[in-house]
């Protein structure tokens, strides 16, 4: 299983922003479509064009790197996300409707996170032990106490912060808001995302340092 991208620089000494936001491309590809969207809409107040253009730059984002032969993963779950919304308010007539997928993926996503914690198998714990290689059985170990309740901690901010998402934007899409659902969705997307990404990596570094510092001590020793 992949390594998610808000837990890839756990381990890193120094927190990369360009990383967490997926580089100068990958702001472009994920925030283009949510904001050709808002600007054509608030031109047009006509919902067919919008979604045609939003649907529009998603494609073009996936087939340039086909072109480029490059890897498609991001733009691909972009794209996913756009379409879904696309044929969700195409069908119901409604552009608030665009944006009915995001809000039910951010419930799932916060949901899963507090759960996780609540079954004692927090998601951040369970990444970083993939990530720094943590033998099997490491929750029940007495001296991993510390690392345990940073994992949990850390995971309850994901829950919260896909939380903030969903009580933003839930009542803008509850008033048919669709401009201001649109802003919101940029300002609380990748925005958000990489602070989360670097409050992760602040709140694992002091363990990630030890035990790097552990293995090159073993190493020497050797």
């Amino acid at each position: 299983m992949p390594t998610p991208r808000w837990m890839s620089q756990a381990t890193s000494q120094e927190f990369s922003w360009s990383q967490a936001l997926g580089g100068t491309r990958g702001v472009i590809e994920a925030s283009a479509p949510g904001l050709v969207f808002v600007v054509v809409y608030v031109l047009t107040h006509a919902l067919v064009p919008t979604l045609v253009a939003a649907l529009s730059v998603a494609l073009i984002a996936c087939l340039i790197r086909l072109i480029q032969r490059q890897g498609v993963q991001q733009a691909l779950s972009g794209f996913f996300g756009v379409a879904v919304g696309v044929v969700v308010a195409a069908a119901t007539g409604r552009g608030e409707n665009y944006f009915a997928w995001g809000i039910a993926t951010n419930v799932a996503m916060s949901a899963a996170f507090a759960v996780s914690v609540l079954a004692r198998r927090s998601l951040v714990g369970f990444f970083y032990a993939m990530a720094t290689g943590l033998p099997t059985g490491w929750r029940a170990d007495a001296s991993q106490r510390s690392l345990r309740s940073r994992c949990n901690a850390l995971t309850w901010m994901w829950a919260g912060l896909f939380g903030v998402r969903v009580a933003v934007q839930a009542p803008l899409w509850a008033a048919g808001a669709v401009a201001e659902l649109g802003v919101a969705k940029l300002a609380l997307g990748l925005p958000l995302f990489a602070l989360g990404a670097w409050a992760t990596w602040w709140g694992l570094r002091a363990y990630s340092s030890s035990s790097s510092d552990s293995s090159e001590e073993g190493d020497a020793t050797a």
